[in-house]
């Protein structure tokens, strides 16, 4: 499977691309807003330079197919609205989890709903898996009713982490 072909995916009011294929000045409004990295687990890029390497590594790991990120714009004015992810694939290629993030502008307005429900298909049916994973803070309610909306269960629940599947069999 080589990683680098799938792009761009087309959801009906979504474009899914690369991340090279918007500014870098975009990408760190998102990686720079302090409540997305909370909601996420992960360190706010201080600088845009800061950015331009975790693009550069994101583009390194589909190129060494080991990760498929891309940036999610608006079909219809092109703004950048978040990311969409699969990593950590599993040795045998048949288990990944899935990351994303949406600007707070973005948040609420339904893009993730249809953005997940297209990719969960494009999982099972293009990349072959037969089970996704979601790994969400266990305050962020909002997107545990989304992958719970889904069809994700509860798999495991950590100290502040909860772990949430979905087999292809089950959807």
């Amino acid at each position: 499977m080589i990683f680098e072909k799938y792009h761009p995916i087309m959801t009906k009011h979504y474009e899914l691309d690369w991340l090279t294929t918007f500014k870098v000045k975009e990408v760190f409004a998102l990686r720079h807003d302090a409540s997305v990295a909370k909601l996420t687990n992960r360190d706010v890029d201080a600088t845009i330079m800061d950015t331009a390497a975790h693009v550069n590594r994101v583009m390194s790991k589909i190129m060494h197919n080991d990760a498929l990120i891309w940036g999610i714009g608006d079909k219809r004015t092109g703004e950048f609205l978040g990311t969409f992810g699969f990593d950590s694939f599993v040795a045998d290629r048949a288990t990944a989890a899935i990351t994303f993030e949406l600007l707070p502008s973005a948040q609420r307005q339904g893009v993730m709903s249809e953005v997940l429900s297209h990719m969960l298909s494009f999982a099972f049916d293009e990349l072959g898996l037969i089970q996704v994973i979601a790994n969400v803070q266990s305050d962020n309610t909002q997107t545990v009713a989304l992958l719970k909306g889904q069809g994700f269960t509860l798999d495991r629940e950590t100290a502040g982490e909860l772990q949430f599947k979905l087999r292809q069999d089950e959807r």
